[in-house]
This record gives structure tokens, C-alpha cells and sequence, in this order.
């Protein structure tokens, strides 16, 4: 009970902080710009796996509200577009949003902004560990089922054990859940422009990791169930949806860049007065 209530005192001191009520915004701001691009991009390398976008739908409809899917769906359908010049400035806009998070990071570390060129280079590779994250959940949720059947028809000769099956379906999201985390912990280490020990970087990512899938998991039952946005905004309303969603999983994440930099920053200031 001391651990969770100082580690609840110190989420509280994370979210007070000045930072909170600016970054979360800017990251939010660029991603909603980045979006439809980097679900374009997700798509054209999807579609060279021959990944079919009606197991994405399925895939999907029990974890975002319809109205997300209903935005970014015909941009994941459409990869044809993305040809020459089209990727290349498709890519370029894509990386405002992993750039945003490279300016949080180093506020919260407190590091200078090494310059333009290096940020925008490190924004391309975030991006592509982005992508890389967007691609692996989408073939655990779309095809992980799928994959268990295959390899117990290979294993089995009879029907499998129901309580066997199972137990392969929680460690399906098991180590789904562990990359994710990993990948996650990868975009928070390169993030700063200054070298933080990646071991800083595990309670923010971990908060960030559970805090996507419970965050995304609670407000698509909200929106379909409770929600109707379109009272206030009528035909605006699944892009309002859409930019609150991505604002909650903006705050989130700055939360754990903040919980990463309070690490950093008592330790590096412990080591300082020794």
C-alpha cells in the first residue's frame, strides 16, 4: 500500500507539472495532422504483405469506435496512391508527429535542441519503429488467431483442448503486449537528443504501454454506448472523436516521458551531490 500511494503522489507531481499543459496539445496537434498520412504509409506496406483490408475492419471494429475506423479506413484502403514523389512527402508529414515528441522529450529532460536536420533524421526512425508497432499489433489482432489454429492443426491430430487453446490465446497477447512495450521503451530512448540510459525509460514506457490499450479499450465502449458528439458538432463529429482520442493517448504518453524524466533527473541530481 506505501508503494501505490507514492507512486500515485508522484504521478499526481508528473501531471501538475507546467509541461503537462502544453505538450500533450502539440504532440496531439501533429499527430492528427500525421494520422491519415501514416495510416497511407501503414497501409502501402501492409498491402505488400497482401494483407487483406477486410481482416483489418474486422480486426478493428472491437477495438476502436466505428467512427475512427470510418476516417481512417479509406486511407488504409487506398495504398495505390502512394507512388514516387506521394510517398516520400506522405513520409516527410508522417514525421511531424514522432518530431513532436522529440521536442517533449528534450523539455522534460531539460536538453538543448541539437538542431533541425539531426531532430528531423531521428523523427524518420521513430517513425519507422512507429510503423513497425502499428504493423505488429495489427497482424496479432487480425491474423494471431488464425496462426494458433495453423500450428495446433500441425501439432494435434485431434481437436485441441479448449483450456490448451486458451491458454495460448493469453500468451498470444502476452508477448504482444511485451513488443509493445519494447518498442514503446525504443521510441522513448531515442527520443532525447542527449544519451538517457535506456533503464530510465522502462516505467514511463510501461505506464504509456497499458494506459494506450485501457485508454483505447474504455473510450470505444464510451463513444458507442454513452457518447453522442453529434448533438453539438453534427458531420464534425468523428473528427472530433478521433482528435480526443488522440489527445488522451497524447497526454498518456507525454506522462510517461515525464515519468522517465523525473527518474532521470533525481538520479542524475543524487549523483551530483555525491
Amino acid at each position: 500500500m506505501k508503494n501505490i500511494k507514492k507512486y500515485i503522489k508522484r504521478l499526481y507531481k508528473v501531471i501538475r507539472k507546467n509541461e503537462m499543459r502544453i505538450l500533450p496539445g502539440q504532440i496531439a496537434y501533429f499527430i492528427v495532422l500525421s494520422i491519415i498520412p501514416l495510416v497511407s504509409l501503414i497501409g502501402y506496406i501492409a498491402s505488400l504483405f497482401s494483407i487483406d483490408v477486410e481482416y483489418v475492419v474486422d480486426a478493428i471494429n472491437g477495438s476502436l469506435p466505428k467512427q475512427i475506423i470510418e476516417i481512417i479506413l479509406p486511407a488504409f484502403s487506398n495504398p495505390s496512391l502512394l507512388t514516387g514523389i506521394s510517398f516520400i512527402i506522405v513520409f516527410f508529414i508522417a514525421s511531424n508527429g514522432t518530431s513532436s515528441i522529440i521536442v517533449a522529450s528534450n523539455i522534460l529532460f531539460k536538453l538543448e535542441d541539437t538542431g533541425y536536420i539531426r531532430r528531423r533524421i531521428k523523427a524518420f526512425l521513430m517513425l519507422l519503429i512507429l510503423v513497425t508497432l502499428f504493423l505488429f499489433m495489427l497482424i496479432v489482432l487480425a491474423f494471431g488467431d488464425n496462426l494458433i489454429k495453423i500450428v495446433f492443426k500441425l501439432i494435434f491430430t485431434s481437436s485441441v483442448p479448449k483450456a490448451v487453446y486458451e491458454m495460448f490465446l493469453f500468451a498470444k497477447w502476452l508477448v504482444g503486449l511485451l513488443i509493445v512495450f519494447i518498442l514503446v521503451k525504443m521510441i522513448f530512448t531515442i527520443a532525447p537528443d542527449s544519451p538517457i540510459p535506456s533503464k530510465n525509460m522502462n516505467k514511463g514506457a510501461l505506464f504509456t504501454t497499458l494506459s494506450w490499450l485501457l485508454i483505447t479499450s474504455i473510450y470505444s465502449i464510451y463513444v458507442t454506448n454513452f457518447a453522442d458528439y453529434s448533438l453539438f458538432y453534427g458531420s464534425l463529429a468523428n473528427i472530433v472523436i478521433l482528435m480526443i482520442w488522440i489527445y488522451i493517448l497524447s497526454y498518456t504518453l507525454v506522462i510517461g516521458i515525464a515519468i522517465n524524466s523525473d527518474d532521470y533527473l533525481e538520479d542524475k541530481k543524487e549523483i551530483e551531490v555525491q
